[in-house]
């Protein structure tokens, strides 16, 4: 008698299918969450080793300081010393400088006033000279009608602008006050002479 289809053939491994097929998860599912797993653990990972390596750094720091405040506190003594001598060395060093000005410097004291006498004019009086800071200050009487004061004094600024051994020595000439005496009939002058560098 022929075999029906419907008849059991059984072979020699089978199993029976028990898996309910609707109530398994989605395969795409499973798949996000572990993307999702694995790249949160990276993270995590990688903030783990960041905060490591600063405690690392800090405690590398740290210990650097230390050692060299230990270092300052063992030389603070030298260090004192040589403030010291360093002050010391920074006033010295300015004598030298004043001193170096001084005796180099192209302008001599002496020639200049036996200069400001050879080019000064018959009725013009130099009554002081003061010099601070590389500027030398004239002060003098001009006995002078006033129509011809500010003329005689604008003058013999030009005067000594244009002298060659007087005008190359300053950066600047200036008059910058003429005023009638209360006492006679002169005017009061005042001429600054500025050396180069002056303020």
């Amino acid at each position: 008698m022929p075999r029906r289809s419907n008849d059991f053939d059984l072979e020699p491994n089978w199993h029976f299918d028990f898996r309910d097929a609707t109530s398994l998860p989605e395969d795409s599912v499973v798949r996000v969450r572990f993307l999702v797993n694995t790249c949160s653990a990276a993270v995590t990972v990688i903030l783990l080793i960041l905060v490591g390596w600063q405690t690392l750094v800090r405690a590398s720091v740290a210990a650097q300081l230390r050692f060299w405040n230990e270092r300052i506190a063992a030389h603070q003594h030298e260090y004192d010393e040589l403030q010291v001598s360093l002050r010391d060395y920074m006033g010295e060093a300015g004598r030298i400088k004043d001193a170096y000005d001084l005796v180099y410097s192209p302008f001599v004291p002496s020639v200049f006033i036996l200069n400001i006498g050879r080019t000064l004019p018959d009725r013009m009086t130099i009554d002081a000279i003061s010099y601070a800071d590389k500027v030398i200050t004239l002060r003098g009487s001009l006995a002078e009608p006033p129509e011809r004061a500010s003329r005689v004094l604008g003058g013999y600024i030009e005067t000594l602008r244009k002298d060659p051994r007087i005008g190359p020595l300053f950066s600047d000439i200036s008059a910058p006050s003429l005023d009638r005496s209360r006492q006679d009939n002169t005017f009061n002058f005042l001429i600054v002479l500025k050396l180069p560098g002056a303020p």
